[in-house]
């Protein structure tokens, strides 16, 4: 339906104009979706993406389950000293977790790495004593992106299942 209005002399169409309006909310609403997700942590860094896995006080893992490829990133564990065993410990990482990462630094260094078919192994001198969890930080970056899942396992201690989505 068009209306004119002879003082001004511009033609309207308020359907069309409705229609435009209804299409500029959905487009806040949208905007206003995107801007919460991204604050919360659903499209990478933020409090929806981090995780923990295992017990803590004797092997755990943070880590962010939402990552973005090309971006630092890291696995902090937590490991109970009781679980070392003639002064090591030794954390196994099914390949599947390393196989599409840059490894940038492991804090402390591993005394010995080995890789195996299906796994790579890292040792780390520790006492075993009572006491404070010690921490190993791996830190790294994705080369690529998508779904991410394996295990890091260490004597003595529950199988830690890291499930991770990686986006472009």
């Amino acid at each position: 339906m068009q209306a004119e209005d002879p003082s001004i002399q511009i033609n309207e169409n308020r359907d069309h104009q409705r229609y435009e309006w209804r299409v500029e909310r959905i487009g806040w609403l949208v905007m206003a979706i995107l801007l919460a997700a991204g604050l919360l942590g659903l499209l990478g860094y933020g409090a929806m993406s981090r995780s923990q896995a295992g017990a803590p006080g004797a092997l755990s893992v943070d880590y962010d389950h939402l990552q973005r490829a090309s971006a630092p990133s890291e696995y902090r564990f937590s490991v109970a000293p009781s679980l070392a065993s003639d002064g090591a410990l030794t954390l196994r990482f099914d390949q599947a977790l390393l196989d599409e990462v840059e490894m940038q630094s492991i804090v402390p260094e591993p005394t010995q790495v080995r890789a195996g078919p299906g796994f790579t192994e890292f040792t780390f001198a520790m006492a075993p004593a009572q006491g404070s969890p010690e921490r190993i930080e791996f830190q790294f970056q994705h080369a690529t992106f998508g779904h991410v899942r394996g295990q890091v396992t260490a004597e003595g201690a529950a199988p830690l299942v890291i499930d991770q989505f990686v986006y472009p």
